[in-house]
């Protein structure tokens, strides 16, 4: 048995992921101290897990997020990932440090597996006073952003006619992080003001490289090549979701037996205030196709401002791990997790998502043939109809994803991550 620190932002996407893998390392016996926002005590506390909330600023409600309006008038891109990363990420940093500290002061025999997005552990790292665990694990749920002579976030930098590939990603990789300087402006800050002495490496490449080891929730296939990543750097494949415990099928649910396509489409557990943006022009762009759409919400039904199509059913929640081995096509905003999961049951992705990481994972769907990338966060009906006619024709799209399915199968993420952890 080992004691582990399993350490996240209070973001719902970022946080679940590593709450399932704490409970899956309590079932191997581990003893697991959960360290997130305190909104998520019963979360961790209902999983038998232990709790230490994060205080001030660095408890903060992702539910709200939406409602910033100094971020809501931003630009997506540089501008506002800027505005995301300083203020979700770098500014709770001494909150987060402070709880670590204290949890390792109390026991220094503990190890800690932490979200990539969660930097407490950075300053003790970087020589400010303080304990170190045992060994560090970050974990990745979003696409590497790691600079690298092969590609960039969104792949391979565009190349004309002689130009040399890698002198191109370089350019790219440069001129992103002098995009993102004021964040890393804003990081280096944080850190001299508690003690950091080593030099902070750039944000998009220091939270891959300064933990002992990077654990990212993907598999070759789907990421892009990195020849030149550090040997820190594993991809050990995706967390299964939460299953369907307790969960009761809703009465149409016999409806799914596989006499035509169902295409399910969904805006994930956050972005999902504003249902206009791709699950409502979905059910009118899919109501006249031979299909059945299954909607999954992940809020309430109400929430709704159009009639649903009669060949369309709604649900707050579905379980993944029994509505995606049922699906054709799978229409998502670009949440990482949702996306792989797909994939991992052999389901063709529509990504249509600007903001966050969306772009960098629709990118991925597109360069391997895993889907298609529709390029706006706000798709017409026609197009998102066009879309899913190309998807479940193309047999080629098909068979790439069951390939890669193969792929996913071979990994034990779990596993992985107790091994990069425990040695």
């Amino acid at each position: 048995m080992a004691k582990i620190i399993i350490a996240a932002p209070p973001i719902t996407g970022e946080l679940s992921p590593l709450l399932e893998l704490g409970r899956g390392l309590a079932r191997r016996g581990h003893q697991i101290t959960v360290v997130t926002g305190s909104r998520f005590r019963a979360d961790a506390e209902d999983a038998g897990l232990g709790f230490a909330p994060v205080t001030g600023v660095a408890d903060f409600d992702d539910r709200l997020l939406g409602e910033d309006q100094e971020r809501a008038g931003l630009t997506p891109g540089p501008e506002m990932l800027n505005y995301d990363w300083i203020h979700t990420f770098m500014t709770p940093l001494p909150g987060q440090h402070a709880v670590l500290q204290e949890l390792l002061a109390r026991d220094p025999d503990q190890y800690l597996i932490c979200n990539v997005l969660w930097l407490g552990a950075f300053p003790a790292a970087l020589g400010a006073p303080g304990l170190r665990p045992r060994r560090w694990v970050a974990v990745t749920a979003t696409p590497l952003a790691l600079s690298s002579d092969d590609t960039t976030f969104f792949g391979p930098a565009p190349v004309g006619l002689g130009e040399d590939q890698k002198s191109a990603n370089r350019a790219a990789n440069a001129q992103f992080a002098t995009l993102m300087q004021p964040a890393q402006d804003h990081l280096v800050g944080v850190l001299r003001g508690l003690g950091a002495t080593q030099p902070c490496p750039v944000f998009v490449d220091g939270i891959y490289t300064v933990p002992d080891a990077l654990a990212a929730l993907t598999v070759p296939g789907f990421e892009f090549e990195r020849g030149d990543a550090p040997d820190s750097v594993h991809l050990v494949g995706a967390l299964p979701g939460r299953g369907a415990a307790g969960w009761q099928p809703p009465a149409w649910w016999a409806e799914l037996d596989g006499s035509r396509p169902v295409v399910v489409v969904t805006q994930g557990t956050l972005a999902n205030r504003d249902l206009s943006q791709l699950v409502e022009p979905a059910l009118a762009g899919l109501a006249d196709l031979d299909v059945t759409v299954v909607a999954a919400l992940g809020r309430e039904a109400g929430a709704l401002s159009v009639p649903v199509p009669p060949n369309a059913h709604v649900a707050e929640f579905i379980p993944f791990d029994v509505l995606l081995p049922k699906a054709s096509a799978y229409i998502t905003n670009g949440g990482l997790g949702g996306t792989q999961q797909a994939i991992a049951a052999g389901v063709p992705v529509i990504v249509a998502g600007l903001t966050e990481d969306k772009p960098a994972v629709a990118a991925r769907v597109a360069r391997h043939g895993l889907g298609i990338d529709l390029h706006t966060g706000t798709p017409a009906p026609e197009d998102i109809a066009a879309a899913t006619e190309t998807v479940l024709k193309d047999t080629g799209m098909h068979a790439s994803v069951r390939e890669l399915a193969r792929v996913y199968a071979a990994h034990d993420a779990l596993s992985e991550i107790e091994r990069l952890t425990l040695g």
